[in-house]
């Protein structure tokens, strides 16, 4: 509040009053204090490890055994790689929440498809899981990035080998995904009578990855793609960073689309996604990833790194 005068600065003619809406500002300092409290966590763990282990080996060196001491190296390097690939995917997040736009070029979907499965054949037939993708035949090329492309398939590869029972089974498939289909008024009788989505005036391509492993709850799947939110933390079988799915989401949204999930506990679970065709307005599709991207989240990271 505050007091207006004339202009001879003598005679009060009023009060001016400004009123200031906090709420975003306050919305990014907890987005950013909670930021830092994970991150802070996160490292925080595998450096006590690392250093506990390596702190042994120098006081305990000739008391330990060489099983002993070849057990903590392995440890201590494991540990190692677990903080490379925190930092490296912290580091993804903030490119991707940075708010500069990606590069997107005419690709073939089918080759990044390919090489993705070849980077994790090995693994799949180690845990006994039959990988596989179905291609639509002369699938036409679309807009993308090709290095980012391949780290959302092998983001999602490597989620789904992870909770993947023996002799279960891994698929991508690919195919054309028009703007339109049927869809008809709900009768009266009928008033939950399926609906089509309009996505945009040219098809686009529909990926999807599916496997038959152990399934998502519905509470962990209002949250998988929340930062650093791991399925793991209930039944404590697996390591990761929580960020996965974060990665996969922001650089989807940077080609324009939504990522989906539909699962079911001991059934599956399959993620899905549209791409544009490479003849598609590249001005919609920016459009569409500013839209698509949460109001706040790239300042959340931009501001820390």
């Amino acid at each position: 509040m505050q007091s207006v005068l004339d202009t001879n600065k003598v005679e009060l003619k009023g009060i001016a009053v400004t009123i200031q809406d906090l709420t975003r500002e306050v919305e990014l300092n907890a987005a950013q204090n909670r930021f830092i409290s994970n991150v802070s966590h996160e490292l925080r763990t595998p450096l006590f490890n690392i250093k506990s282990y390596v702190e042994t080996l120098h006081d305990l060196k000739d008391q330990l055994s060489d099983e002993e001491q070849i057990e903590f190296l392995g440890i201590a390097n494991s540990e190692t790689d677990r903080l490379t690939r925190l930092v490296n995917d912290v580091l993804d997040l903030s490119r991707l929440e940075s708010g500069k736009i990606i590069q997107l070029e005419q690709m073939e979907i089918k080759t990044a498809i390919e090489q993705a499965l070849r980077n994790y054949r090995l693994n799949a037939t180690e845990k006994n899981v039959t990988l596989s993708h179905d291609v639509e035949e002369n699938i036409p090329p679309i807009l993308g990035n090709f290095d980012l492309l391949l780290q959302v398939f092998d983001n999602l590869l490597g989620n789904g080998l992870k909770f993947s029972p023996k002799n279960s089974s891994l698929i991508i498939r690919a195919y054309t995904w028009p703007d339109s289909c049927p869809a008809f008024p709900p009768s009266i009788k009928n008033n939950s009578a399926p609906q089509c989505e309009l996505v945009s005036p040219l098809p686009k391509v529909r990926i999807e990855i599916a496997d038959t492993g152990s399934g998502i709850s519905q509470a962990d799947q209002e949250k998988i793609f929340d930062r650093f939110y791991r399925v793991e933390n209930s039944v404590h079988t697996e390591q990761g960073t929580g960020l996965g799915l974060s990665i996969v989401r922001g650089i989807i949204e940077k080609h324009g689309g939504v990522i989906r999930m539909a699962s079911e506990l001991g059934v599956g679970t399959t993620f899905w996604f549209d791409l544009a065709l490479a003849q598609s307005d590249k001005d919609e599709l920016l459009t569409n990833a500013i839209n698509n991207s949460d109001s706040f989240s790239g300042s959340e990271i931009k501001e820390i790194i």
